[in-house]
């Protein structure tokens, strides 16, 4: 299996593909990489590398307390260990706070952010009772439960399933619920008018997040934006053809 050694005692597990300039996925709390098992498609242009954050899916767990920064410098030095000094940076949902964070304290180490499903703080009603029902069932021990509702809502086909669920099963408690908890108390909002790079957003048109769009039209003036038509909120797995389609050509015209 694909593994670095990020410190002396963490393991990150990684999946890569492709030999172009690398573009790295950054999944949401209690999933894991196998989230873009479709962006492995994207192969043919760029160097496609999924990987588990700590506490998730293959990687290790340490005892350290989970937070957004942590999160952060694990992606660099993750970056660091397979030899990459600058990469485009992709966050899909909660993902996107972890994403955030590193341009904002890495930013000679970003090419591009894109956001799918990306928010700068949680501030609406609707997201705020998705972080908390999230971080009620890990805490009541009900993370099996929230492992299937996860699957279900993310598959495509009947293969994705088991495949989904086993690693959704893999996260540890501890991390996830950090993960959840510090997401949800992340904003960057009064910081986003730093960004520097290109920044591109991609929301389904009918996802509950699509409101942030406005938060990012003001502050990021230079942002580009896509809106994926017949589509919720999990738009890189469930619309990835679309999703594809739509990072590729924002790419290829950095």
């Amino acid at each position: 299996m694909p593994i670095v050694e990020i410190s002396p005692s963490l393991s990150t597990y990684y999946e890569s593909s492709g030999t172009g300039y690398p573009v790295i996925f950054i999944h949401p709390p209690h999933m894991g990489q196998t989230v873009f098992k479709y962006q492995h498609e994207l192969s043919n242009h760029f160097r496609v590398i999924t990987y588990d954050i700590r506490g998730h899916g293959k990687s290790g767990s340490s005892d350290e307390d989970v937070t957004i920064p942590l999160l952060a410098a694990d992606l660099s030095a993750f970056l660091d260990a397979l030899g990459i000094d600058q990469a485009i940076i992709v966050g899909y949902s909660a993902g996107g706070s972890i994403a955030q964070e590193f341009v904002l304290t890495y930013p000679d180490r970003v090419k591009a952010l894109v956001l799918s499903g990306g928010f700068s703080e949680v501030s609406t009603f609707t997201l705020k009772r998705q972080f908390q029902f999230g971080i009620a069932l890990v805490r009541t021990g009900q993370s099996e439960l929230l492992s299937k509702l996860l699957t279900m809502s993310h598959k495509v086909t009947k293969e994705d399933q088991p495949e989904l669920l086993h690693e959704c099963l893999q996260a540890h408690p501890q991390s996830a619920y950090g993960f959840y908890k510090k997401s949800m108390d992340y904003t960057c909002t009064d910081l986003l008018h730093n960004l520097r790079c290109p920044v591109f957003l991609l929301y389904g048109r009918f996802s509950h997040i699509r409101p942030y769009q406005k938060i990012y039209k003001r502050e990021v003036p230079q942002m580009k934006s896509v809106l994926v038509s017949k589509s919720l909120h999990q738009v890189p797995i469930k619309n990835y053809r679309s999703f594809n389609q739509a990072l590729s050509s924002f790419l290829q015209n950095l």
